[in-house]
């Protein structure tokens, strides 16, 4: 039980990161780059990325508890 605690702990801290501060820096530096092409078509799936990350780390605490 302690492990599951611990477990949500470190995804809830990691979705907070992740939501408040790294994907609006992403969305932040795409727009100052003013990338153009394929160049930014690739770097603008970066926050999606990101977020995927975060729900398979979601995914994985709740597999892992059951």
């Amino acid at each position: 039980m302690v492990d599951l605690v611990q477990g949500l702990i470190g995804v809830l801290i990691a979705v907070i990161i992740g939501v408040a501060v790294v994907i609006p820096t992403i969305n932040e530096v795409i727009v100052s780059a003013n990338l153009t092409g394929t160049t930014a078509t690739v770097v603008a799936l970066l926050p999606l990325l990101v977020a995927v990350v975060v729900l398979v780390a979601i995914v994985g605490l709740i597999g892992f508890s059951a």
